[in-house]
């Protein structure tokens, strides 16, 4: 797997290099941690790529409309702004095939979502197309409810062209090598886990720019902790495993061997990340929020120097620092501090899967997500959520939007240093949560780091051997 995964970034990377020349979540607003989306080594320097100009460009394959009016359940966990921008995709998806009507329905976050389609497969009644992480996606497919993509993708009539494969970056396109290594799923975004600091704060404590190790980062936070009720970091509780996975990354270390069978965040690097965390607890550096998303309303309000969010968030915190009064007016994103040469981020995102129901049900819904993976459409998703697109043709039609939001255009490029969480197991979704639990428990002064690792590595091995 640590193979595999590393050769998709590496592919990944030289689609991203080939499409660019030079140059990052309130209710549903993307989680901080999951998926996700979902590499376990640095990515080697690639080979050089193609130009741009010698860079394919995509075809649009003919589409194959039903013959009737079909109507298909299309179940997500984006509400509000990414809810509004789904439901206008849906429509104008509509205008072109008007035999095809996309109901999009929020069904709360990731992981109610999950338990409402379990319960909907156990019922024999899912939705027709759903949004999730691949490692709840493949607890569906060990439940033999998706279809797999791949004859889909083939076909000559509604599948993807050999120029489109090559547009499309490879890591969008899902393979599960637990089982047969075929398409189940298909992605049209992206994020990834960074640092948010307030670039006022860090100056007052001293420092120029964002901390690149961890030394720098407890630097800045002995500084700021000199202000009372100022602390250095807010952490989201549980949901807080995205980034102990960035932590471990950017120490060199990994989180589970690439058959999936054996843990190895309780290493050096997941070891020293419960530490790090230990060190900003005990000694008042860091806090636990009180309600979902309070780091983004702490930040905007200048009360907290460091978050770790997605990248997705961004729309979240630029509204909530407008919101608060535009008290922050210098701030930005960086990668994870690290120990490391080169920064390394946490690339991650939700695919979305098609459920086994009716053959002109499941040819609407490959229409539907191909149709989301296009370049215009792509592009529309993008500008509302932020979130990375599918295709390396899209950055084309987000010349503009990366030139009026610079953050986006800085975490674009740190693509190439993206790592990835080992999402395609059904057993990382309750890994995350006995990680996310632990981080909790050190957080509270419960569990010693040494104590709640080895809790996590239990559940961990427990998980595995269910997921067998």
């Amino acid at each position: 797997m640590k193979k595999y995964l590393a050769l998709t970034l590496l592919l990944m990377l030289a689609v991203f290099i080939a499409a660019c020349a030079a140059p990052t979540p309130a209710p549903t607003k993307p989680p901080a941690v999951q998926p996700t989306a979902a590499p376990t080594a640095v990515p080697a320097k690639p080979t050089e790529a193609p130009k741009p100009t010698e860079a394919p460009k995509p075809t649009v394959a003919p589409t194959a409309a039903p013959a009737k009016p079909v109507e298909i359940q299309f179940w997500t966990s984006q509400s509000q702004l990414q809810d509004e921008a789904l439901k206008k995709l849906a429509a104008e998806f509509k205008k072109q095939n008007p035999n095809i009507t996309v109901v999009v329905t929020y069904q709360g976050s990731y992981s109610d979502a999950y338990k409402k389609i379990t319960a909907a497969i156990a019922a024999g009644s899912p939705p027709d197309i759903a949004i999730g992480y691949p490692n709840t996606i493949a607890t569906y497919i060990k439940s033999d409810a998706i279809v797999p993509l791949d004859d889909y993708m083939k076909d000559p009539k509604i599948g993807f062209s050999d120029a489109d494969l090559k547009d499309i970056f490879p890591a969008f396109i899902d393979k599960y090598p637990l089982y047969g290594n075929k398409v189940y799923s298909l992605a049209f975004m992206r994020s990834m886990e960074v640092m948010v600091y307030n670039a006022d704060l860090l100056k007052q404590a001293g420092l120029a720019k964002p901390p690149e190790t961890y030394e720098d980062f407890l630097k800045v936070c002995a500084a700021v902790s000199k202000q009372p009720g100022l602390p250095c970091y807010e952490m989201p509780g549980s949901g807080a495993a995205s980034t102990f996975a960035t932590w471990v990354f950017s120490r060199g270390g990994d989180l589970l061997s690439p058959d999936f069978k054996s843990v190895l965040f309780d290493k050096q690097a997941g070891l020293d990340s419960m530490n790090f965390l230990n060190e900003l607890f005990t000694k008042k550096y860091a806090i636990l929020q009180a309600k979902s998303y309070q780091d983004q309303t702490d930040f905007a309000l200048g009360k907290v120097p460091f978050t770790f969010s997605s990248t997705a968030g961004l729309p979240y915190y630029i509204k909530a620092i407008k919101d608060a009064g535009n008290k922050v007016t210098n701030w930005g994103l960086a990668p994870a501090p690290r120990t490391i040469k080169d920064p390394v981020v946490n690339v991650y995102g939700p695919s979305t899967a098609i459920f086994k129901t009716t053959p002109e049900k499941q040819q609407a819904a490959f229409l539907w997500l191909k149709f989301l993976m296009s370049k215009d459409a792509n592009a529309e998703w993008v500008k509302t959520t932020y979130y990375f697109p599918a295709r390396a043709s899209t950055k084309e039609a987000l010349a503009d939007f990366i030139k009026a939001n610079p953050l986006y255009g800085n975490a674009y490029e740190w693509l190439k240093y993206g790592r990835s969480e080992p999402q395609f197991t059904p057993a990382w979704e309750p890994i995350r949560n006995a990680i996310g639990n632990a981080m909790v428990a050190v957080a509270n002064g419960k569990a010693t780091p040494e104590q709640a690792l080895q809790d996590a590595v239990k559940k961990a091995n427990d998980a595995i051997a269910a997921a067998k």
